[in-house]
């Protein structure tokens, strides 16, 4: 009785660790995550937006690359800076976006004069089957 327990523990144990490895090989990806902001000017690591003064609000594009052709992301986007809007605080870029079949995104950054001077860090991210990917930009609004 004892040798047929203890078969059973060692093949359970095995049973357990061989599907550990296979779906560590399954969760291989060649998915990544870089953003960059493809309609401003590039200094020492910072983008630079110039706010137009004659609007209430200056935008810009942010665009993410995932590398993933074969299937669809939901990426997540957010700042580091907020704005006070009829008693409710709006983040300065849209929270969600989609890849296209290109594993592209795209997110809109919408600044008010408030923070001209100020650097705003934009935050993505998503995850796949196995991984979480993030990246972040900074944008300072002249």
């Amino acid at each position: 009785m004892k040798i047929k327990l203890v078969f059973a523990v060692i093949f359970t144990y095995i049973l357990l660790i061989g599907c550990e490895n296979e779906a560590r090989d399954e969760c291989y990806s060649n998915h990544h995550l870089e953003i960059d902001a493809p309609d401003l000017l590039k200094t020492n690591g910072y983008y630079q937006l110039e706010f137009l003064h004659d609007y209430t609000q200056t935008f810009s594009t942010i665009k993410a690359e995932t590398g993933s052709i074969e299937e669809y992301q939901k990426l997540a986007w957010i700042s580091n800076k907020e704005i006070l809007i009829d008693n409710a605080w709006t983040n300065l870029v849209n929270r969600y976006s989609y890849t296209n079949e290109d594993g592209e995104a795209y997110a809109v950054l919408g600044v008010w004069q408030e923070f001209i001077g100020d650097t705003i860090t934009v935050y993505c991210g998503y995850e796949d089957m196995c991984f979480h990917f993030i990246d972040s930009l900074k944008v300072i609004v002249e």
